[in-house]
């Protein structure tokens, strides 16, 4: 741990007496917790970012629609200047409905959006406006106020939280041993050397499963990332992936961990310029004119911008929109062979409310 996160340890007891408390508060009735008559599935994490929410958020979403439920997304809407219940249409703009509900959108248009801070409140309105048959809670981990059906806790395979702290001396937002509400912890991000099923891989695996399990008897399954085959551009079209080691990239990124992103662009040979904004960053005109300029400076020949899909979000509307720039999508998956522990879970939940698909 690094010196400086060393000397916040001591207010890290003092974020560990508040947080404690206020789920003591809520474990003891003492707090009111709402349910509901249909399944509601949570993804969250135990610290501040960056383990992968709204992939997790989206492969969900994708799987029950596949199965045919009519399904709604409900989401905070970080950064958003808003307030209250809002439906996010795919024309919305991040700083209507916030970036991370905006990009859920538009990857999944057949779905129901939403936003709301009071997540009661906006299942409730989801209900009584759409008639879903699952509501999928996007970053609601911590939002005692709801007891879910299903909870779905992540952490990423580099940074678990086994070995992370409280705030402020680390990044944790709750004590290790809020795992104990997880219906099933996923860790995310495997890298591509310890997602096989070679001897190595498998011992690193169990290895983080046994320090999992020393906080939450929930199941542990294993995830990562796949990129997909090919950038775009709204108005430009797109370009195979194999083709951008032929280009001259800026890639820009305003997530939590862009280091999944740099390695898979090292893995077909893309080099780029790096420029990282803080998460959810907002561009700005200083922002604009320094990727501006950043852009001109590239070398003579075949230049684009590089960024994500929730970044594509803040960006659409900005002057930068009239340059190059191109996002690349991200999906999450289940390793194989954890996908039958993931798909029970998912199944034992849904039985449980098996007579509403019917209504």
């Amino acid at each position: 741990m690094k010196l400086f996160r060393l000397i916040l340890l001591p207010l890290s007891s003092l974020w560990y007496a508040i947080s404690g408390l206020r789920t003591w508060l809520y474990r003891k009735g003492l707090l009111r917790r709402r349910r509901f008559r249909l399944p509601v599935f949570v993804v969250g994490n135990l610290s501040t970012g960056g383990t992968g929410k709204s992939p997790h958020t989206e492969l969900l979403a994708r799987r029950m629609m596949e199965q045919g439920y009519r399904t709604a997304l409900l989401s905070r809407g970080y950064g958003r200047r808003t307030k209250g219940f809002l439906e996010v249409s795919q024309h919305d703009s991040a700083r209507r409905t916030g970036d991370e509900p905006l990009m859920l959108k538009r990857a999944l248009p057949e779905a129901t959006v939403a936003v709301c801070e009071n997540r009661a409140r906006g299942i409730r309105q989801l209900m009584r406006r759409f008639r879903p048959q699952v509501i999928v809670l996007d970053d609601a981990y911590q939002h005692l106020r709801v007891k879910a059906s299903c909870y779905f806790l992540l952490t990423a395979f580099d940074e678990p939280f086994t070995s992370d702290h409280l705030l402020p001396a680390g990044n944790l937002r709750e004590s290790r041993h809020g795992a104990r509400r997880a219906d099933c912890v996923i860790v995310t991000k495997v890298p591509r050397r310890y997602a096989d099923r070679s001897e190595r891989a498998c011992a690193a695996r169990e290895k983080l499963r046994r320090q999992i399990a020393r906080y939450t008897d929930a199941p542990v399954v294993f995830s990562r990332y796949h990129y997909a085959d090919r950038v775009k551009n709204p108005l430009l079209g797109h370009i195979a992936s194999e083709e951008l080691k032929n280009y001259n990239v800026l890639l820009i990124t305003a997530v939590a961990n862009p280091i999944p992103l740099l390695s898979h662009l090292g893995s077909i040979e893309v080099t780029c310029r790096h420029l990282q904004y803080p998460d959810h960053h907002v561009f700005r005109h200083r922002d604009v004119e320094k990727i501006k300029n950043e852009f001109l400076n590239l070398p003579r020949g075949k230049n684009i911008i590089l960024t994500t899909e929730k970044d594509m979000a803040r960006i659409i509307g900005t002057p930068l929109a009239e340059y190059p720039v191109y996002s690349l999508a991200i999906r999450a998956e289940i390793l194989p062979e954890d996908q039958a522990a993931f798909e029970a879970i998912v199944e034992q939940t849904l039985a449980r409310y098996k007579d509403h698909k019917e209504s």
